[in-house]
């Protein structure tokens, strides 16, 4: 089944026959004859009752009728979208689940204030599900975690942060300058499902034989911080400034960082792409 087709029926079925269908298209009887015929041979009914004055649509015509109406209005429809992303480009981001949303939001806010014409598609995932999708090309940036491996040209820093003993501001610990590792054992601890230090942390209690408490496992960073705030459990986590009801002590044996950037494919060369690392490597990260 070809548009053309579509167009011939539904000329005819509106002008109530072929000649004036035919006139309407600037195409011969012929050829729109033809079409029909076609048509119907491609669908296995007669649409039209041939030999009156004017063109009756049978009963599979009638029926007809409504889909073809909604095929071309759809196709329509979607020419009309396609020619959306010339006028308003897209930039899909992928971003980490162990950043805060807030930051993340800061950033997106001021961009779009600065390129409103631009459209950002967000998608979140851990470490892995951000690499898979960008090599798939279902995201053309990554928000996430950089380690000394990554490719200067195919990666940019942002901002680093220093990992922490996150506890509630009444947590006994809230007035220490540092604690230990060891101190952690016991504790009612909250655990970063699917985070870049998860299986790291793991290893860490079992090396020195500790057994934390483990009370609550989250994936998303804005979860553990009001479990933490409430009193509910302690989380060893990147240090976020000015969350009310929440204390970050150093751990003494345990110094740990992380940089937090971009990721893109090799050879992306997107106008839109370029904009958005310039400004987010520009941008005032209140971290």
């Amino acid at each position: 089944m070809d548009l053309y087709q579509i167009r011939y029926f539904l000329a005819i079925a509106e002008t109530g026959g072929f000649t004036k269908a035919a006139e309407r298209l600037f195409v011969s009887q012929p050829s729109l004859s033809v079409g029909i015929k076609k048509l119907e041979q491609e669908l296995g009914v007669t649409l039209f009752e041939r030999g009156g004055r004017r063109a009756i649509l049978t009963p599979a015509g009638k029926f007809f009728l409504t889909k073809a109406t909604i095929i071309l209005s759809e196709y329509q429809t979607t020419l009309r979208e396609l020619k959306g992303f010339h006028s308003q480009p897209t930039l899909r981001l992928g971003t980490l689940r162990t950043i805060r949303i807030v930051s993340l939001a800061r950033l997106i806010s001021a961009f779009q204030a600065e390129y409103s014409n631009i459209l950002i598609e967000l998608l979140d995932g851990t470490l892995v599900e951000l690499r898979d999708s960008l090599e798939q090309g279902e995201i053309d940036l990554a928000l996430t975690v950089l380690d000394s491996r990554e490719d200067s040209k195919t990666s940019l820093t942002l901002f680093q942060q220093r990992r922490a003993l996150a506890v509630s501001a009444n947590h006994a610990f809230a007035q220490r300058e540092t604690v230990r590792l060891a101190e952690l054992g016991g504790q009612p601890y909250i655990e970063r499902m699917h985070c870049e230090l998860w299986g790291e942390t793991s290893q860490l209690f079992e090396s020195n034989a500790l057994q934390p408490r483990v009370v609550y496992r989250a994936d998303y960073e804005e979860w553990v911080i009001s479990l933490i705030a409430a009193g509910l459990g302690i989380a060893i986590m990147p240090e976020w400034q000015n969350i009310p009801g929440v204390v970050y002590i150093p751990i003494s044996d345990l110094p740990l960082r992380r940089a937090i950037g971009l990721v893109w494919r090799t050879g992306q060369d997107v106008e839109v792409i370029e904009r958005f690392r310039a400004f987010a490597a520009s941008h005032d990260w209140q971290i």
